[in-house]
């Protein structure tokens, strides 16, 4: 029994790890709280759900129609939104509260369209295979593969080229610009990457458990979360605390009730922030480097 819920955590996990990869992308690299990501993720399933259901279009060209302009749309942000806030020196506040207006814009649009009731993407009996006496879904299977896949293709991307400059433009934007590098053309490769990220995690629970044009406000804290708990300016801290989030809730499933799920994630959050605020692979700064 327990090996069963540690599995089903470890899946969940592994789709809260995707997300929340893409978020810290974004936020680590620009210092946006980038709440729209819940749009982004949204948007993504019920793309999926339109082009599969609706258009009646093959599976996997559906998806990836869903992923392409996925990524788009997160890009569209950045260009219509966030960037001309820079352009005007707007203060952290201003982004939140602009980002925030994308997401009720949106998430109000998806509900006038589509309904505010759950859609059924995959509305058959799902597959089930036995592995002793672990039981896992076909796409709990799928998401599992799809995360190794991710984590892998992350590690090569982070000794690419574009990785280093990534990771150099989180900690100093303003040196990476003096030697001559686009700023804004690293925020698009950025927003592009974490939007599409948001879209595999959206498009794979879409077709598990279904959605509702609420299920990216669930996705984004989730993912804020997993951030911090792993450690913030971390990149592969938000994979580190996606798979633990995900393990800890299914215990408390487990042991308590599914009710106490989502509590449990804030009271860790709570707990984090008061004795380790640099999260799971960050390091306490001394006193010297703080000053």
């Amino acid at each position: 029994m327990l090996s069963q819920f540690i599995t089903n955590g470890i899946c969940s996990g592994a789709l809260y790890a995707i997300v929340a990869l893409g978020f810290g992308l974004i936020y680590n690299t620009t210092n946006v709280f980038h709440f729209a990501h819940g749009a982004v993720y949204t948007v993504s399933a019920y793309l999926t759900f339109l082009f599969l259901i609706i258009l009646k279009i093959p599976p996997l060209i559906s998806i990836l129609l869903a992923l392409i302009l996925t990524t788009l749309f997160g890009v569209l942000i950045q260009l219509t939104v966030y960037q001309p806030l820079e352009d005007k020196k707007s203060s952290p506040p201003t982004f939140l509260m602009s980002s925030f207006g994308v997401y009720l814009f949106t998430i109000n649009l998806i509900a006038l369209i589509f309904g505010n009731e759950v859609k059924i993407i995959n509305s058959g009996i799902e597959k089930t295979f036995s592995f002793g006496d672990i039981i896992l879904t076909r796409i709990q299977i799928i998401s599992l593969i799809t995360f190794i896949i991710i984590t892998i293709l992350y590690f090569l991307f982070k000794r690419l080229k574009i990785g280093k400059l990534i990771t150099a433009y989180s900690n100093n934007p303003d040196l990476v610009e003096v030697l001559g590098w686009n700023g804004k053309k690293i925020k698009i490769t950025v927003y592009a990457l974490g939007s599409l990220l948001a879209g595999v995690s959206s498009i794979l629970s879409a077709l598990d458990i279904g959605m509702d044009p609420y299920v990216g406000m669930h996705a984004l804290l989730i993912s804020a979360v997993a951030v911090i708990i792993g450690g913030v300016k971390i990149f592969e801290g938000a994979i580190v605390g996606g798979l633990t989030l995900g393990i800890l809730q299914s215990l408390v499933i487990w042991q308590i009730s599914a009710k106490w799920s989502d509590a449990f994630t804030f009271i860790i959050l709570i707990i984090f922030l008061l004795f380790k605020p640099e999260g799971l692979l960050g390091k306490k700064l001394r006193i010297e480097e703080t000053t």
